[in-house]
């Protein structure tokens, strides 16, 4: 029996198969669809996720909501089921999902930890490759002005992120607003969306902000807020202590997940790789 087996007695879009590497600590070693895709890159700990928290203490824990929330760490989803076993937690995604019995779930749960041991080697060469990748796109990037260049590395970081919005704001001055060419818009004027991010600029001077579920932001600033239907959003800054700007991507309500820690690895690797390229067009005259 496979991993894909496994999920399919439960109709489990989603299996993750969350291994103890301390003593409040676990990472997804593997899985079927996001936890495979995801295999080694979320590390969480149960005592700053409340569901992770419930599965590891009643054993056995179902959750259902008419719409998709986020469960623990990036992971988002109407209907889970959880189950403790010793060092393992194994989570399973997917209508239907909540309501197995019981002894069906910790069984499915017994098969799929049997089957793993560690994240596969091929799985971590392709994230390696996938980090790669979006740092020789934006270093390949040829453009002629400023708005174009900070448009098309807003593209790539959002493509490279799964993301439905993707911006890139400069300080200048003036302060200039450049959006993803493809994706997620509001429906604001350039003025709007610019007074939504200049809050992340002070968050963002030491580094990486990533927010799992802006329905907390600390920055609940509309026309990017969670009511406008931005579910997860990640900032970097751009220069040192983000003095030239800020990068910005966001998943929206129609494709609900949060940032896993390859994603917030891209994401500063495009960042890093922008920031010459942005530097030489601002200082041009």
């Amino acid at each position: 029996m496979s991993l894909e087996q496994v999920a399919a007695r439960l109709s489990a879009v989603d299996v993750f198969v969350l291994h103890r590497v301390g003593q409040d600590r676990f990472v997804n070693i593997d899985g079927v669809g996001r936890g495979a895709g995801w295999a080694g890159n979320i590390d969480v700990a149960p005592a700053s996720e409340p569901w992770l928290t419930r599965v590891h203490e009643d054993g056995l824990l179902r959750t259902r909501y008419p719409m998709p929330h986020r469960v623990f760490g990036p992971y988002w989803s109407a209907e889970t089921a959880g189950v403790s076993l010793g060092d393992h937690l194994v989570v399973f995604g997917g209508q239907g999902v909540a309501t197995t019995d019981d002894q069906e779930l910790v069984g499915a749960a017994r098969s799929a930890v049997a089957m793993v041991e560690e994240v596969p080697v091929a799985k971590r060469l392709a994230d390696e490759l996938e980090v790669t990748q979006a740092a020789l796109e934006i270093a390949q990037m040829r453009h002629g002005d400023l708005a174009e260049a900070a448009s098309a590395i807003a593209t790539a970081a959002a493509r490279a992120t799964s993301c439905e919005f993707g911006a890139v704001l400069l300080y200048g001055p003036p302060v200039s607003l450049h959006l993803a060419a493809e994706g997620w818009r509001p429906s604001a004027t350039d003025d709007e969306i610019i007074t939504a991010l200049m809050p992340l600029a002070q968050a963002i001077t030491g580094g990486l902000l990533v927010e799992q579920d802006t329905a907390s932001s600390a920055f609940p600033y509309r026309p990017l807020a969670f009511q406008d239907g931005l579910v997860a959003r990640c900032a970097v800054p751009l220069g040192e202590d983000g003095g030239l700007g800020a990068l910005v991507v966001a998943h929206s309500i129609e494709s609900p997940r949060g940032f896993t820690m390859l994603c917030q690895r891209v994401m500063k690797t495009v960042a890093d790789a922008a920031v010459p390229v942005l530097g030489e067009l601002v200082s041009s005259p």
